[in-house]
């Protein structure tokens, strides 16, 4: 299966991973059975549409190591920018800090679940995200440290917009930097078609933190 853009394009606040059964339809004999993996959104670029990801390989026989620890990497990297970003509802000061904050929790939520299936359906298993904060992240460019984090929770007001900025640009720069090379060594599209996806809204998002900085 391949990966399909939605029609319509939604803010992206409005993005929830949609979980469902499809369509009924008769099957023949000499069809496959349908899959049981349910087809997951995840937002596009900012103002842009958003696409449906089926967790299906193209090639359920051939799994590259490349994109497997592509998505398993950016699934804990995604999680710990959660962590970050849902500081900003109570210690922010600026609106628009706030505004992009809740911006990248609701839109990276249904990128990592729809990374999930994705090694489900290729016969592997995902990392135990309740653990994230006790793992070793130097193999991921951009994560910010135990004592960074630390230091970003303690934070309020104009020093915590100013930290949260910063850190969350280097996490987006990193991520950016993972999608490129799974992009460049990996060979599965549909993790390829996502990996763009993730380099491109996260691209655009570091150009707004960047005049958000300025504006500080």
């Amino acid at each position: 299966m391949r990966i399909r853009r939605a029609g319509v394009a939604v803010a992206l606040v409005a993005v929830l991973a949609v979980f469902g059964a499809g369509c009924s339809t008769t099957e023949r004999a000499d069809e496959p059975p349908p899959t049981s993996q349910p087809p997951v959104i995840v937002p596009g670029t900012p103002g842009g549409p958003n696409q449906t990801v089926s967790a299906v390989p193209s090639q359920a026989s051939s799994v590259d190591p490349e994109d497997v620890t592509f998505l398993a990497d950016m699934m804990v990297h995604h999680t710990q920018a959660l962590r970050m970003a849902g500081n900003a509802k109570t210690s922010a000061q600026n609106a628009k800090v706030k505004s992009l904050a809740e911006r990248i929790r609701v839109g990276q939520r249904p990128e990592i679940e729809a990374m999930r299936q994705m090694l489900t359906a290729r016969g592997q298993t995902p990392p135990d995200l309740t653990h994230v904060d006790h793992m070793d992240h130097s193999n991921m460019p951009g994560m910010a440290t135990q004592d960074e984090l630390t230091t970003l929770e303690k934070a309020r007001g104009k020093a915590f917009d100013q930290l949260f900025l910063s850190l969350m640009i280097k996490h987006h720069e990193g991520a950016v930097t993972m999608s490129g090379t799974v992009i460049d060594k990996g060979s599965d599209p549909q993790v390829s078609e996502l990996a763009q996806e993730v380099g491109a809204t996260q691209t655009k998002e570091i150009a707004t933190m960047r005049q958000l900085q300025k504006a500080l």
